[in-house]
């Protein structure tokens, strides 16, 4: 019966798996780039000591980041690596991901996480970090948009606000955009987990009952 009980359930996951909508992607994009917002830098000298430059995000439901993507207009940083946090409004708290130190390179900065999931309402801050980078060097400006002059960067649904982390004496401080007036050139994509459909929750519910009443009539049997 064990064995005809492992069957069934197996086959019934099957069931479930072929029968749920595939995952949809969700993408909150911000893809203006006509503004240079400088600096970010590869060091801590010069006075230049801005060494997070991000966006906030919300997520709109819950499933797994693919990818999240800034723009650098220019650069002469060695390297770089992007970090995701969740965000309190004022501060990151929980480090969620933090890809490989990768080359400063100026154009498309990309990077595809695997195995996160983000969960739906959360508010996430994804980052350009050269913080803790021993023997780095130089400086790069990120692409924005001014919502001041025509950027529409307020409208988009679940986009937040462009957050700068700046190197003080006793760590990093992080701040907004003075009166959110720029945002990111910024995209995040989040594939949302598949649901089974209405039919295939009804078979299962079926399948677990014909499993259970064949449990049942098999130990009555026994019994007598």
């Amino acid at each position: 019966m064990k064995r005809i009980a492992k069957q069934s359930i197996v086959a019934l996951g099957l069931l479930a798996t072929l029968g749920a909508t595939p995952a949809a992607a969700v993408t909150i994009s911000n893809p203006t780039n006509t503004h240079d917002l400088g600096y970010l830098s590869g060091s801590l000298t010069g006075g230049n000591q801005t060494q997070f430059l991000g966006q906030t995000f919300t997520a709109p439901v819950t499933g797994e980041l693919t990818n999240f993507q800034f723009t650098l207009n220019s650069s002469t940083l060695q390297s770089l690596y992007g970090v995701v946090y969740v965000w309190n409004g004022s501060a990151p708290t929980t480090e969620v991901w933090r890809s490989a130190i990768t080359p400063g390179t100026a154009g498309l900065v990309s990077f595809n996480p695997t195995g996160v999931t983000l969960t739906q309402g959360t508010t996430y801050v994804a980052f350009l970090s050269t913080y803790g980078l021993e023997g780095n060097s130089g400086l790069a400006s990120m692409g924005t948009c001014l919502t001041f002059v025509g950027c529409n960067s307020n409208l988009i649904p679940n986009l937040g606000t462009l957050i700068i982390g700046n190197i003080l004496g006793d760590g990093p401080v992080f701040s907004p955009i003075v009166n959110n007036s720029r945002d990111a050139t910024f995209s995040v994509s989040i594939a949302e987990a598949a649901v089974p459909e209405p039919a295939t929750w009804a078979m299962l519910i079926i399948g677990f009952g014909t499993v259970g009443m064949a449990a049942r009539r098999r130990r009555v049997g026994a019994a007598q």
